[in-house]
């Protein structure tokens, strides 16, 4: 005999087996660090906790009722990727991804000369994710606007520039927001909901002009209308490193003293060795590093 429970399950399992593909979706955040990806995902899923730093790969979970009467929510699962951008393809195989994913890169526009490195490394990496299916969408999002709108015209003249002909190249939708302007919150927060939750990317406040924040659909923005012959991203790459150099990363010293002391100098004295011994391992990767200094 069938106890309710049991027939409880397998109604459910039924509902689930018959469900539309289109209540599931995958948002995946990845970009500069501090650009303010987890005060977006926050203020999107309306969390009340204030957002801490991710260390590598955090996940969270958003829900909506369907249109249809009982157990049918359109879920939102959402990821967000703090590592190593270098690393982002090793994680990128692991994170399971649904038929309509979303990939949003976030920029820090407060930081001009860390751009170009961001872009081109997240967006090499989502490519090939975003080309596989017309249902996955890459976003481009530049945070801090609040910040960026202090610099010269000419600098936000080719920082736009540049991220105009990345997005046109790339089919991506482009937007700026700041969580200090509530107006490019509010803006950036409904096109997420609408992406999660309804019919895709809705942008309706367009905007090309670099005088005023970027808002452009996928297929919106044209060569014409930036002003440019037609480029690859090696010809924007290199237009773009011409007039804004990158910035040169200083490199910590290998030996660099750790973070912690113990009560007896002796280990302190022990633990760098060991530390020195798994630096050295030819299957060292480089965000272990990262692990041992936190330590």
């Amino acid at each position: 005999m069938v106890t309710i429970p049991e027939k409880a399950t397998e109604i459910v399992n039924k509902i689930i087996a018959q469900s539309n593909e289109h209540i599931s979706r995958t948002i995946f955040v990845v970009g500069s660090k501090s650009a303010g990806k987890s005060t977006l995902i926050s203020n999107f899923l309306e969390k009340n906790e204030a957002p801490r730093e991710t260390l590598v790969l955090e996940y969270s979970l958003g829900r909506k009722s369907g249109q249809k009467q009982g157990l049918e929510k359109i879920i939102c699962h959402v990821w967000e990727y703090g590592g190593k951008l270098e690393l982002l393809k090793n994680v990128l195989t692991s994170v399971p991804l649904h038929r309509i994913s979303y990939f949003i890169v976030m920029l820090d526009l407060s930081k001009i000369k860390t751009i170009w490195n961001t872009i081109e490394t997240c967006v090499n990496s989502l490519k090939q994710y975003v080309e596989k299916s017309t249902s996955q969408d890459l976003i481009l999002i530049g945070g801090k606007y609040d910040l960026f709108n202090n610099y010269d015209s000419e600098i936000k003249k080719i920082i736009c520039t540049t991220l105009r002909c990345v997005a046109l190249i790339n089919n991506a939708h482009l937007i700026f927001y700041s969580s200090k302007e509530p107006q490019l919150m509010r803006r950036v927060k409904e096109m997420l909901h609408n992406a999660a939750f309804g019919n895709g990317i809705v942008i309706k406040e367009k905007n090309v002009n670099f005088i005023k924040p970027l808002a452009i659909p996928k297929e919106f923005d044209s060569w014409e209308s930036i002003g440019i012959p037609k480029s690859t991203m090696d010809q924007v790459k290199m237009r773009h490193l011409t007039k804004i150099p990158l910035e040169v990363e200083v490199k910590e010293i290998a030996s660099s003293e750790l973070q912690r002391s113990h009560p007896e100098p002796i280990l302190d004295s022990l633990a760098a060795l060991k530390y020195e011994d798994i630096r050295n391992m030819e299957s060292f990767d480089p965000s272990i590093n990262d692990y041992l200094m936190c330590l």
